[in-house]
């Protein structure tokens, strides 16, 4: 009976936490993206992908480091107390929220990996790009049953070039139109979007639609390096829409274009390429500074706040 409570327990307060974080998250993501304002593309994509799992995240470290912990260590072995309707109730919401998040994330895997599979049939491995990292990213020429140009693969992205792209676009404009996607390769966006699929909540597809296009023009921001390059890439991608309508890609997969509704914003902002949109190397240490103080924090106040998160499950099971 221990055991059932204490599972009962940690679901429910996993469940409550998740579901009010991403409420709070749905509601006020665009007004928290206003006043903190990043400065790049890159910028306002990592700040929305860490809005996107902030919810997820935090419920599982607050369930994993406090309230297993505060269970576990205050709450007496020797009762029969009876798990309660609440904590019951709770927990079959968590179990039944955790696995439509797990069949969501299987089947859309599944999905992509059946397309990359007729995608790459026939297929003829090109070259390997190696990237700034050291990480390899082989190109792959298909057929024009494939999407254009596009980033397939979740741990081992693989950039993929239809014979109608090599085709269509010059030297120049491929060139460009294959370091936009390898920057969506090496910032492994794909699996971003399969932690989205994980992490389900009905209330986030306006915050995962605004991510992917600040993701779209942060790796044009990584492809482009000189005003010649930006022309490049908005003719690649004028080119590339006229070739294949843009869902024919798969969910787990990062196109050139993914959109088309956001063709003539990108092609507007790579004419007007401006230098200082150019992502920077140097790694902002010092913006991990609140969560370090944070985490400082609750470790000196331990003990105090393992009592009040025992209070507050106790409540909860009566």
């Amino acid at each position: 009976m221990f055991a059932a409570r204490c599972v009962g327990v940690s679901l429910a307060v996993f469940v409550l936490l998740y579901v009010s974080l991403s409420l709070a998250v749905s509601w006020g993501w665009g007004l928290l993206r206003r006043v903190l304002q990043p400065r790049s593309a890159r910028g306002a994509a990592d700040l929305l992908f860490v809005l996107r799992i902030l919810p997820l995240a935090l419920s599982s470290i607050v369930t994993v480091a406090f309230t297993l912990p505060s269970f576990l260590l205050l709450e007496p072995r020797s009762t029969d107390e009876a798990i309660g309707a609440a904590p019951l109730a709770l927990g079959l919401c968590c179990l039944i929220l955790l696995a439509a998040g797990i069949t969501r994330a299987v089947m859309t895997q599944l999905k992509a990996s059946r397309a990359l599979i007729k995608w790459l049939d026939g297929s003829m491995l090109m070259e390997s790009q190696i990237l700034e990292s050291g990480l390899a990213v082989p190109i792959f020429r298909t057929g024009n049953n494939s999407p254009s140009l596009t980033v397939a693969g979740v741990c081992a992205p693989k950039v993929l070039v239809s014979e109608a792209a090599f085709a269509t676009l010059n030297a120049p404009e491929l060139r460009t139109a294959l370091r936009h996607e390898i920057a969506h390769a090496r910032r492994y966006d794909n699996l971003k979007k399969l932690v989205f699929r994980f992490s389900a909540f009905p209330a986030m597809g306006d915050l995962e639609h605004a991510w992917s296009e600040q993701t779209e023009m942060a790796a044009d921001d990584a492809a482009v390096s000189s005003f010649q390059d930006a022309l490049d890439l908005a003719a690649a991608l004028i080119k590339v829409s006229r070739l294949n309508p843009t869902n024919s890609c798969s969910e787990l997969t990062m196109a050139l274009l993914h959109s088309s509704t956001a063709l003539s914003a990108r092609v507007r902002r790579l004419v007007a390429w401006d230098r200082s949109r150019k992502p920077q190397s140097q790694v902002r240490w010092w913006y991990a500074l609140p969560a370090a103080a944070t985490v400082i924090g609750f470790a000196m106040a331990y003990g105090a706040v393992l009592t009040q998160m025992h209070t507050v499950t106790e409540w909860l099971v009566r």
